[in-house]
């Protein structure tokens, strides 16, 4: 499932809706993203392809009559780009190809990007709070600036990080992001309530990629 299928315009509107409940009862700065994937994972996409391949020379060689070079590299060929293609556009394929270990690291890697792209550590107080979903990976990563880091505990996030997960579970990944980010208002409300003077410092809205 892409980004855009599962983000209606009317989904959206729930999310900043949440975004915009969470930040009435703290100074934090709570930005969500989706994204299809972290990376593009080649690497995954040319092992399929030698897979398929080599599976297409033993097919030819069963089952073609005669021993024929040609058609035998014609299979191959074929066998080859097949893979290729279906590693690359299938997702579940591509799923199971894909290390564990490699997934975690692209994902970190991928939100740290975010953050910066985003120039989320540009916050008066060092209150910017990333929540990034990765769809392909079916992994959620959660960012805090250092003032947040500072004051909150590590492993407070694990939390909303199962909160996110429960909801792609249940094929409603929409409320499980909703229910994350109150969760992270009502977390971060302890430590940065709000301020009479609170300032909106990043956009109240889904960002997708």
């Amino acid at each position: 499932m892409k980004v855009k299928r599962i983000f209606t315009p009317d989904r959206e509107k729930r999310v900043e809706e949440a975004i915009g409940r969470a930040e009435s009862v703290t100074s934090g700065e709570i930005v969500p993203m989706v994204v299809d994937q972290s990376d593009a994972y080649l690497h995954v996409d040319f092992i399929g392809a030698l897979i398929l391949q080599f599976v297409a020379f033993l097919a030819a060689i069963w089952l073609l009559p005669t021993f024929d070079y040609l058609s035998i590299l014609a299979v191959q060929v074929l066998g080859l780009v097949v893979g290729f293609l279906a590693f690359r556009y299938l997702a579940p394929l591509k799923r199971i190809g894909l290390s564990p270990k490699i997934a975690e690291e692209e994902v970190f890697e991928k939100a740290l990007r975010v953050f910066r792209e985003l120039e989320m550590q540009r916050t008066a107080e060092r209150t910017g709070i990333l929540i990034l979903v990765s769809l392909l990976e079916h992994r959620v990563q959660v960012l805090a600036d250092s003032g947040i880091n500072a004051r909150v505990k590590s492993g407070t996030w694990d939390e909303v990080v199962e909160i996110v997960l429960a909801g792609i579970k249940r094929g409603d990944l929409c409320q499980g992001l909703c229910d994350a980010i109150e969760r992270c208002g009502e977390i971060l409300a302890h430590d940065f309530p709000v301020q009479p003077d609170d300032v909106n410092e990043l956009p109240d809205r889904l960002h997708k990629g």
